[in-house]
């Protein structure tokens, strides 16, 4: 009985025979979403097929976080039968070359789980000329306030209306010197801290914009507060 199961299957793998199986296929294994300014929200679209002969299970659809939202694509492919599978990715929050992955399992017996990548480029509409958002003060004397500034080109192609600032606390003081910027205007920017408390500090300051995409630039500044000699 052995030997004839045996030379049946040895039968079944001469002859090209396959037994059933689903396959997965996908149109690509990257998603470049391009340019976008911080907080603007861009979609994609992968397709799956099922290139084998037997039905596909798509178990789950995990993307790496919740920046990345999932309109999931049939729990069911015949052989044959594809779907699309639309993603969006929210910018809010990042800055610079962002990657991201989606995972997909299924009972794909050569590849159960696949992971799909995608990346972005996350500009400011207010660049720093210096090429950072970050503003270190250095070490600072507790009650004594300090002054540094920093320069903001407008890269968005269109005019901005600067309508304020918004700071994390009291410690810290903005002072801009343009209201209204042309495309590649400068924006120059006083900030002032006056150290409350000794240690590393971490604040925020807020630039408000009529841009639509990104009403709020973030700008970080840093110092180490000290007592004075």
């Amino acid at each position: 009985m052995k030997l004839t199961y045996l030379f049946f299957v040895m039968t079944l793998i001469m002859t090209g025979i396959a037994f059933p199986q689903p396959k997965l296929s996908i149109d690509k294994s990257e998603v470049d979403l391009g340019s976008m300014y911080g907080g603007e929200k861009k979609k994609g679209k992968i397709i799956l097929k099922n290139i084998g002969n037997d039905t596909l299970h798509i178990f789950s659809v995990q993307p790496q976080c919740g920046c990345t939202t999932v309109k999931r694509p049939k729990e069911i492919l015949l052989p044959g039968q594809s779907d699309d599978m639309e993603l969006e990715f929210s910018s809010a929050g990042y800055r610079g070359k962002v990657e991201k992955h989606i995972n997909i399992n299924t009972n794909d017996p050569a590849s159960r789980y696949i992971s799909i990548k995608l990346i972005a480029e996350i500009k400011e509409i207010l660049q720093p000329i210096s090429g950072s958002t970050l503003l270190w003060m250095n070490r600072t004397i507790i009650g004594k306030p300090v002054t540094k500034n920093i320069a903001l080109k407008n890269v968005s192609g269109l005019p901005i209306i600067i309508r304020g600032d918004s700071v994390s606390s009291s410690v810290i003081t903005v002072k801009m010197q343009k209201k209204t910027l042309r495309p590649d205007d400068t924006l120059s920017i006083d900030v002032t801290i006056l150290p409350d408390k000794i240690g590393y500090s971490n604040e925020l300051f807020y630039i408000i914009t009529n841009h639509k995409i990104q009403p709020l630039v973030e700008i970080r500044v840093t110092y180490i507060g000290a007592k004075e000699n």
